[in-house]
C-alpha cells in the first residue's frame, strides 16, 4: 500500500500551524475548591464515571474511529487526517500536563502521532482507538520527564502559562485580586504535589479529573483492572490532601 510521506517535520508543521486551538489544553488542569469560609479547607474532587449520555456519544465515536483506521489501512489517507485533526488538541493536552512546556509538549505531541501513524497496522479493531492513543502518549510523556528535564515555569509563552492557570496580561482575574493571587498560589502549589506523586498514581489522577475518563477507560489506557485503577485515585487523592496540609491548607 503506497502512503504519503508523514516526516516528524510533516506533523510539527501541522500542529504549529494549527497551534492556536492547540495552545491551551481543553480542560484546566486539576479543579480544586478553596473554601475560605470553612477555614481555608481545600477539595480535591474525583469525578463520578461518565453518564449514559457521554457513554453513548463516546460509543459512537469509538465506531466512527474504527471505520476510519480500516479506511486508512485500505490506503485512505486522509482517514488519517480525520483522525489527526480529531485527537491533536488531547495528546498535546495531556502531554502538556506531564512535560510542564509548551514546546516540549509540541514535541511529545510529534511523537506520538508518528509512531501511530508507523503502527496503525498493529492496532486491533476491536480495541478502542482512544485508549491506545491514550496510553502512547502517557508512556511517551512519562519517558519524556524521565529523560529530560523540563524547562522552568518563568520564560513560558503566555498560551501556555494560561494552560496551567497562571496570571497573563491576556486574562485578568474577574475576582478580588487577594482571592484570585490565594488561588493561583494553590494551584501552584496542587501542581508541585501532583508532580511528586508517583507516575501510575499521576496518570490515573489526570486521566480521570482532565480527561474525564471513566474508571473502565482509565483502566483500558494504563492496562490494569478497575479495582486497582480506583485503588490508585484514592491513594492519589489521599497523598494530594497530606501534601497540601504540610503546606498550611486545611484538607476538607
Amino acid at each position: 500500500m503506497m502512503r504519503a510521506q508523514l516526516s516528524p517535520a510533516t506533523i510539527n508543521g501541522a500542529l504549529v500551524r494549527q497551534r492556536g486551538p492547540i495552545d491551551s489544553p481543553s480542560h484546566v488542569e486539576v479543579k480544586v475548591r478553596h473554601e475560605p469560609h470553612r477555614g481555608g479547607a481545600v477539595v480535591i474532587p474525583i469525578q463520578p464515571a461518565l453518564d449514559r449520555r457521554k457513554k453513548k456519544l463516546r460509543d459512537a465515536s469509538d465506531t466512527e474511529d474504527i471505520l476510519k483506521v480500516k479506511a486508512f489501512l485500505a490506503g485512505d489517507e486522509s482517514a488519517f487526517e480525520f483522525l489527526f485533526e480529531k485527537y491533536r488538541q488531547r495528546v498535546y493536552g495531556i502531554s502538556f500536563r506531564f512535560v510542564r512546556n509548551r514546546e516540549d509538549a509540541l514535541e511529545v505531541a510529534q511523537e506520538v502521532f508518528l509512531r501511530v501513524y508507523q503502527a496503525l497496522e498493529k492496532f486491533k479493531t476491536d480495541s478502542k482507538f482512544f485508549t491506545w492513543l491514550y496510553r502512547i502518549t502517557v508512556n511517551r510523556s512519562i519517558d519524556f520527564t524521565r529523560s529530560r528535564k523540563s524547562r522552568p515555569l518563568h520564560g513560558m509563552e503566555e498560551s501556555a502559562m494560561e494552560a496551567l492557570g497562571k496570571p497573563t496580561a491576556r486574562r485578568a482575574p474577574a475576582q478580588a485580586p487577594v482571592e484570585y493571587a490565594r488561588e493561583q498560589e494553590l494551584r501552584e502549589n496542587l501542581q508541585q504535589a501532583i508532580s511528586s506523586l508517583s507516575d501510575k498514581h499521576q496518570v490515573v489522577f489526570v486521566l480521570h479529573t482532565s480527561e474525564d475518563l471513566s474508571y473502565k477507560e482509565i483502566a483500558e489506557v494504563v492496562g490494569c483492572n478497575v479495582g486497582t485503577v480506583m485503588s490508585r485515585l484514592f491513594y492519589a487523592r489521599k497523598k494530594l490532601q497530606e501534601s497540601l496540609s504540610s503546606m498550611g491548607y486545611r484538607p476538607s
